[in-house]
């Protein structure tokens, strides 16, 4: 049988809901941000749209702007910059 490749491989213990994790609410749904601010992906493990890949969470990146409902954000990664689409439930404002 051949290997699933999809966009959770690997990802068993890293989109795994933990005691911590806070519930959805609808202000994780309705945040807004503004373009320049800083943010860090910190992606909800019940929600699946709008979802960046596993790879990209916890890093921090700056919103560039909108598409939809959905933020675009630049992240570095590697020695690339590369543009994340991610709904504003997998974000959160830098402190």
């Amino acid at each position: 049988m051949r290997k699933s490749h999809g966009p959770r491989r690997k990802s068993r213990h890293k989109l795994r809901r933990w005691r911590s994790t806070p519930p959805v609410t609808v202000t994780r749904y309705l945040a807004t941000f503004q373009v320049g601010q800083r943010v860090v992906i910190d992606i909800h493990p019940s929600i699946q749209e709008g979802r960046p890949h596993h790879r990209f969470n916890g890093r921090v990146g700056v919103v560039v702007g909108k598409q939809g409902s959905a933020y675009l954000v630049k992240v570095r990664d590697g020695g690339k910059e590369k543009i994340i689409i991610s709904l504003p439930i997998h974000l959160r404002r830098l402190k």
